[in-house]
């Protein structure tokens, strides 16, 4: 019902919606409400469940891309694993989840779109999981000044890793371990022998198993050690992933 106000007419009139701004009188079409079919429906469900895995992803890695990451990360996350979950193909549009899906198409997403961990770490470590549950993650033989970008005043780095069981399902999740290898420049140790890094996971087993990855750049005096990471050089990634 529109009302006349001193030669202004406001509120609804058949389809045309009349509004007062000002000493102007507006009219515009009446919003119609969008009936939802069932496939809209059903994929809004898996765009909630993609959001909550999501934003549990980026809680448990904060220690990984310390906030230091470019500002759409989330949605970039989102998409991805939006992508990994259509690979879920046991389970109905709604009812999809990162479990029984290919996790593979998770490893190397990228925290920090501005600093890919390809442009400035030049070696791959090795990735695996054996029946003991043992995840080991092997260095080759490597000279760091050739395998590395550094920023300027670094003369030390960390090789930080970070692994998450999770239950995704019921959106759940417990902490594995989080390690570092730290190595001084100053020693000039040339070339870095091979090194493996073993994380006993038997007893926090999940539904998978993620594992997060991040160099934290030094620079050492005989008092203190600055964090030389920054917005645009914090290389940060999901290294691998295992489902269970």
């Amino acid at each position: 019902m529109g009302i006349n106000d001193n030669g202004f007419i406001r509120g609804l009139v058949g389809p045309l919606v009349n509004r007062k701004v000002g000493n102007k009188n507006y009219l515009q079409s009446r919003p119609y409400r969008v009936k939802q079919t069932d496939d809209t429906k059903r994929a809004s469900k898996d765009f909630g469940n993609v959001s909550r895995a999501g934003a549990l992803i980026r809680m448990c890695f904060g220690e990984i891309h310390q906030q230091l990451h470019d500002g759409q990360m989330g949605n970039r996350l989102n998409r991805q694993i939006y992508r990994a979950i259509k690979t879920n193909l046991d389970c109905d549009k709604g009812s999809r989840a990162l479990s029984n899906c290919v996790l593979d198409r998770l490893v190397n997403f990228q925290f920090n779109e501005n600093c890919h961990m390809q442009d400035y770490f030049f070696i791959d470590p090795l990735i695996s999981l054996n029946k003991k549950k043992d995840l080991k993650i092997a260095f080759p033989e490597f000279d760091i000044k050739r395998a590395l970008v550094l920023p300027e005043k670094c003369n030390a780095v960390v090789f930080k890793f970070h692994a998450f069981s999770f239950d995704f399902d019921e959106l759940e999740h417990k902490e594995i371990k989080d390690t570092e290898w730290e190595y001084d420049l100053k020693y000039k140790q040339d070339p870095i022998p091979a090194k493996t890094l073993t994380i006993k996971c038997g007893e926090f087993i999940g539904s998978s198993i993620f594992i997060g990855f991040t160099i934290l750049y030094l620079e050492k005096d005989s008092r203190r050690s600055n964090v030389l990471n920054e917005i645009d050089f914090n290389a940060a990634s999901i290294l691998a992933a295992f489902q269970l």
